[in-house]
């Protein structure tokens, strides 16, 4: 595939520009306080949560992440108190993960610092911009989802 020269170069120095100041922020939002779960960890509950009585095989599936990383990721999720784990009921060889009550109060509490964030980004662009931002946000989602 061919990559046009001026444009993609701009377009690839705005992303990295982009992904620098998200990395920067980030830092800045958790200097004061360390958070409850991190991204990652808030992204797998709310897989989990999506799940009816869900495996780690099925957790990992739907994550889209290898089964020994999800396997890492829950027993740091279960030392926190946020996941816990029993034998499954219909097959004793699986094991099904349930989010307890600490982690659905750790998400949300994440989910709101997000929207949050999101609201301030949001208040800071310029309201004539507003309408094209959401188109962009929205046609770059429909491109990664066709990748």
């Amino acid at each position: 595939m061919e990559r046009p020269g001026g444009d993609f170069a701009e377009f690839s120095q705005a992303w990295g520009d982009l992904m620098g100041a998200v990395v920067r922020a980030r830092g800045r939002g958790t200097a004061l306080t360390e958070p409850e779960l991190t991204l990652s960890q808030a992204l797998l509950l709310e897989v989990i949560g999506g799940l009816e009585h869900p495996t780690v095989g099925e957790i990992a599936n739907a994550a889209g992440i290898a089964s020994p990383s999800a396997t890492r990721m829950l027993q740091q999720l279960e030392r926190k108190g946020m996941v816990s784990r029993r034998r499954s009921d219909r097959d004793e060889r699986s094991t099904v993960i349930t989010v307890t009550e600490a982690g659905s109060r750790a998400l949300t509490e994440h989910l709101d610092h997000v929207r949050d964030r999101q609201h301030a980004i949001f208040t800071a662009v310029d309201p004539r911009l507003r309408p094209a931002l959401v188109e962009l946000l929205r046609g770059m989602r429909d491109v990664v989802n066709d990748m």
